[in-house]
């Protein structure tokens, strides 16, 4: 076990180094804003990679000071960056043996508040974004993922610490405590607490301050609020933009775009779109999208839907109706390559119900569409797909 446990630590110190090699060589740009999406990226990675090591190194020190506080020597002990272990020269009492246990994830906890402490009013950006990811993955870390693979493997300071035989109002209480801590992190997390958002310049983040000062001035104005939702969502703090919709449709329960973005966000990262995803984009749908550029995209995620789960049919009528919107836009505010990928979908629900003609003309108009925007690995998927649909026997 220990050969694995350090294995998979030298990959991830490998990767740490290798990260805060990058962030090294940038590091005037780094601190500067804006917090762009590259940053956040490396920030995600580091709050992991980077926080993780001396959090372990505190935690195993704080099961080492109790040892030594109780009279005791530590014997034998372990570090790998991203795990370790203190072994004592001897057995304690329960009540000794069970603060010893504890004291690595207070150790822990009180590394993660120190980190924030340092870090959630410095001037850059970017490292305030690492004090508030870095807090998430640490509580995550010890107050989630390790209670449970301590349960699923037995291997861990938390047998002791709930072990309610030995220790019942000890263990009892941690256990109050720590769901009220869990309630705590759930709800800052659901809120959007720990997010920041993102942007490509100075000027889009002007443009983003801004618009956050109108929208705290008028919250009840819809369009402020949706342009305001927009630029969360796409900024990367997805649960502060779903906060401000819930409020939104709590005052308008009829603003289609409101459910359009809950969709979006819902079905951000998911592989397959969630049912409640789709209800929103139903509901949208139904209450009436005005932007066709909205009307597409909702139909689009609707045919996704519907072809995932069988109903060729049904998605062939959603991307139909994605075409007719999309295709209202004039030149200027056009976008061919999504129009090209509808056509590629299209294409797709067509072969699923073996209607190989109308598949291949779909695909030969997406890679019409992709060759008047010049981009070559648009072109040359497109041209894959096409060369899939005549090999069918009924166009041959």
């Amino acid at each position: 076990m220990e050969l694995i446990f350090y294995g998979l630590s030298l990959l991830y110190a490998f990767q740490a180094a290798q990260l805060a090699q990058r962030i090294w060589r940038d590091w005037s740009g780094f601190r500067q804003t804006p917090l762009t999406r590259q940053k956040m990226a490396w920030v995600e990675q580091g709050a992991f990679l980077l926080a993780i090591p001396p959090s372990v190194f505190v935690h195993e020190l704080f099961h080492a000071i109790p040892i030594w506080l109780f009279g005791g020597r530590v014997v034998n002990c372990g570090y790998g960056f991203y795990w370790g272990y203190v072994q004592p020269d001897r057995f304690f009492p329960v009540a000794q043996e069970w603060i010893i246990s504890l004291g690595g994830t207070l150790g822990s906890l009180l590394f993660a508040a120190v980190l924030f402490g340092l870090l959630y009013r410095n001037q850059s950006q970017s490292l305030r974004y690492f004090g508030y990811r870095s807090l998430r993955t640490l509580l995550f870390y010890s107050l989630i993922y390790y209670p449970l693979f301590t349960a699923f493997t037995f291997i861990g300071d938390w047998r002791t610490i709930y072990a309610f035989g030995s220790t019942p109002w000890l263990s009892g209480g941690t256990a109050v405590a720590h769901l009220a801590t869990l309630l705590l992190f759930w709800q800052a997390n659901q809120r959007g607490w720990f997010e920041m958002v993102g942007h490509k310049n100075q000027s889009e983040a002007a443009a983003f301050e801004q618009l956050a000062a109108e929208w705290r001035l008028n919250p009840q104005n819809p369009t402020t609020t949706l342009n305001y939702v927009d630029a969360l969502r796409r900024g990367g703090a997805p649960q502060q933009a779903k906060r401000v919709l819930t409020q939104a449709i709590a005052q308008n329960p009829n603003l289609a775009e409101a459910y359009l973005q809950l969709a979006l966000i819902q079905s951000s990262g998911k592989r397959n779109l969630p049912k409640t995803a789709v209800n929103n984009l139903d509901k949208a749908v139904q209450l009436g999208l005005e932007a066709p550029r909205q009307r597409a995209v909702a139909h689009q995620l609707l045919s996704q839907y519907h072809l995932d789960v069988g109903q060729g049919q049904v998605a062939l009528r959603h991307l139909d109706e994605a075409i007719a919107a999309i295709t209202t836009l004039n030149a200027a505010n056009s976008d061919p390559l999504h129009k090209a990928q509808l056509y590629h979908l299209r294409s797709l629900a067509h072969q699923r119900q073996r209607q190989h003609e109308r598949a291949r003309q779909d695909a030969e108009q997406a890679i019409r569409l992709a060759e008047a925007t010049g981009n070559e690995q648009a072109i040359a998927h497109y041209q894959r797909e096409l060369e899939i649909v005549k090999r069918h026997p009924d166009l041959r």
